[in-house]
């Protein structure tokens, strides 16, 4: 599981024009908060959120948050667990922080990754995955980057569903087990006008034309 290292500080809420303020000095305002924890006000720089988002690999990254400005620095665990942006430009305009703990499993949706090559495909067939992502239950630091669904043994016809699904030993699937995840369906049939039917259609038209000039 990725974990990255972010400074941050604390800051004296005081509204939206502080907050203006501090995007104006190329900060973003956040929150930092957690179970049984006082949610406290912070500030973390733009430059340094933006680089970290760039290289992310997965959405469940774990931050080893220092904050700064207090009596003394305190380093905190945390995930990003909100992000808002300008709908335009995508500006980020507030970031919220969740403390976890590192022996405390939690609920987390992860994203699937297909693997391999379904040899329907290769008979026509066609690979849809049908969910992108799932929900489960693990320890902070056992949270894959992403699931793998091994798709080398679909043939036309088959799936993968969530109860087929191997994954390392203590984490736990929420989703529904029986939820399809990815599938080989047959290929689609074209419809093709045949000969016959083609040259009926064209006397049929002529039929038509000849009767409305004899009309005119």
């Amino acid at each position: 599981m990725e974990q990255v290292a972010l400074e941050v500080f604390l800051r004296k809420p005081s509204g939206k024009g502080g907050a203006r303020t501090l995007r104006r000095e190329d900060n973003i305002p956040a929150i930092f908060y957690g179970p049984g924890t006082e949610p406290i006000a912070i500030t973390v720089g733009r430059v340094s959120l933006e680089k970290i988002l760039k290289k992310q690999t997965s959405e469940n990254t774990l931050y080893q948050l220092t904050i700064k400005g207090g009596t003394e620095d305190s380093v905190k665990m945390v995930m990003l667990k909100d992000l808002q942006r300008t709908p335009l430009d995508r500006e980020i305009l507030h970031a919220d922080f969740l403390e976890v703990s590192l022996n405390k499993a939690i609920d987390v949706t992860v994203g699937l990754r297909i693997v391999g090559k379904a040899p329907g495909t290769e008979k026509g067939g066609i690979l849809q995955e049908t969910t992108r992502e799932i929900e489960i239950r693990c320890l902070p630091t056992q949270i894959p980057d992403a699931i793998d669904l091994d798709v080398s043994a679909l043939e036309i016809g088959d799936s993968i569903h969530v109860q087929d699904l191997q994954l390392a030993e203590g984490i736990t699937v929420l989703s529904e087990p029986k939820l399809t995840l990815a599938t080989v369906v047959p290929p689609v049939e074209e419809k093709t006008e045949t000969k016959e039917g083609g040259e009926e259609a064209v006397e049929v038209a002529k039929k038509g034309k000849a009767k409305a000039e004899s009309a005119g």
